[in-house]
């Protein structure tokens, strides 16, 4: 009998001192510190204890630690590669905490194993959006493309995917695949805010000049965006229509008061137009907003000469100069809206 009881009581001993069970029973009893911290303890014992595992990210998810859960979430995935929940728990949570590539990798990992599994497909699409979108905040237009891209395949009625892929891709200087890319997105949502400012932009870049001007009119009658008037205005310039081109330049100039590029459109009208007294000063807050311009300082250098103010225009077409053997060494230029 007494052998029979001390039997019982090492087997209760044992089973105290199980740290999966002691989990167990703090989970039954929502002590959630408790539940954590033993089946904290019961996954490094036992490594492939997979309601363990699941049952820790419950836990956190019940206390709303978002930064543990991922971690729990990514270690599941690491040890149970055929675990659908832990791919679809670090891929949401990735995401919401900004940890785009993250996400992007564990749900293009798990779309490989269940390509038809409904849920995974947004999911991955929302985090390529977040890393295509990351990317091109950073200026990386190689990588928001590719991103963009995988994101479009993913979800190929996405909007927003599309008209940031068509941004990327004109930033690359790959016009005819940006043009695609927004008539795509206006036969999805002719309404997507600033969609036809971007097609307008592209179909400036390829001398669509009348297209161009047809396509920013609507974005200007729709939103008035400012930089639609400033590419409204190239457009008429590359058609050879100053006068039309300056009542907008002079609008992008003031909408766009620290834009370079309005202030000498505009003041490339006004010396069309004959206007050179009102030019120079446009001319001078150009250079000032974009000292490493060569353009509008050869243009300040041609007006100081015509009007016989050779000491002055000496210096200034010497920097020209240099600033021009500069550029001739540089990157293509383009129009960028970030």
């Amino acid at each position: 009998m007494l052998r029979c009881g001390l039997v019982i009581y090492f087997v209760l001993l044992a089973m105290a001192a199980d740290p999966c069970i002691t989990g167990i029973e703090a989970v039954k009893r929502r002590d959630l510190a408790a539940a954590e911290a033993a089946l904290g303890e019961c996954t490094k014992l036992q490594p492939a204890n997979l309601e363990a595992q699941l049952m820790l990210c419950g836990v956190y998810q019940l206390q709303g630690n978002a930064a543990a859960l991922l971690a729990a979430s990514l270690d599941g995935v690491n040890r149970f590669p055929e675990e659908k929940r832990f791919y679809l728990t670090a891929g949401t949570y990735a995401g919401r905490q900004g940890q785009f590539s993250q996400a992007a990798k564990v749900l293009d990992r798990a779309l490989a194993k269940w390509p038809d599994e409904v849920k995974l497909r947004p999911l991955a699409a929302s985090a390529f959006l977040g890393l295509g979108m990351e990317a091109l905040d950073k200026g990386d237009n190689t990588g928001a493309e590719k991103s963009l891209r995988r994101a479009v395949q993913l979800a190929p009625d996405d909007a927003e995917a599309l008209l940031n892929l068509g941004r990327a891709q004109h930033n690359l200087h790959r016009s005819t695949e940006a043009l695609a890319s927004f008539d795509r997105l206006l036969k999805l949502n002719p309404q997507m805010p600033l969609a036809r400012f971007h097609r307008g932009l592209t179909l400036h870049t390829l001398g669509e000049a009348d297209a161009a001007v047809e396509e920013l009119s609507r974005e200007i009658d729709a939103s008035g965006y400012a930089p639609a008037y400033l590419v409204r205005a190239l457009a008429f310039i590359a058609k050879g229509d100053w006068a039309a081109a300056m009542p907008d330049a002079e609008t992008a100039a003031q909408k766009l008061p620290d834009d370079a590029k309005a202030h000498y459109t505009r003041a490339r009208c006004l010396l069309r137009l004959g206007r050179e007294k009102d030019a120079e000063p446009a001319l001078r807050r150009a250079i000032e907003l974009n000292p490493g311009d060569p353009a509008p300082l050869n243009a300040l250098v041609r007006l100081l000469l015509q009007s016989g103010r050779q000491d002055e225009a000496a210096p200034l077409a010497r920097k020209a100069a240099d600033l021009a053997k500069k550029e001739r060494t540089a990157a293509k230029g383009e129009i960028r809206f970030q």
